[in-house]
């Protein structure tokens, strides 16, 4: 599927980036590059976010073992 996307998308565009020049590449890997990288870029945005909420669900469900006691760990029998 992205490579016919990629071969769909063949008109050359001038892509300049600051320090190195500007070269004539393919419209179709500049597109995907530039989805990629805003996908990357959102993924390291959500991380700390994630990371934090993991940490209290598990420290919630912690607390909450803990203030059960023994009797809500959930084993049956005598």
């Amino acid at each position: 599927m992205l490579v016919v996307f990629v071969l769909s998308n063949r008109v050359p565009v001038a892509l300049g980036l600051w320090p190195f020049g500007t070269a004539n590449v393919w419209l179709g890997p500049v597109m995907l590059g530039a989805l990629g990288l805003g996908f990357v870029l959102g993924l390291l945005a959500h991380l700390p976010r994630h990371f934090s909420l993991h940490r209290r669900a598990r420290n919630a469900e912690k607390r909450l073992a803990q203030l059960s006691g023994p009797e809500g760990s959930g084993k049956t029998g005598p």
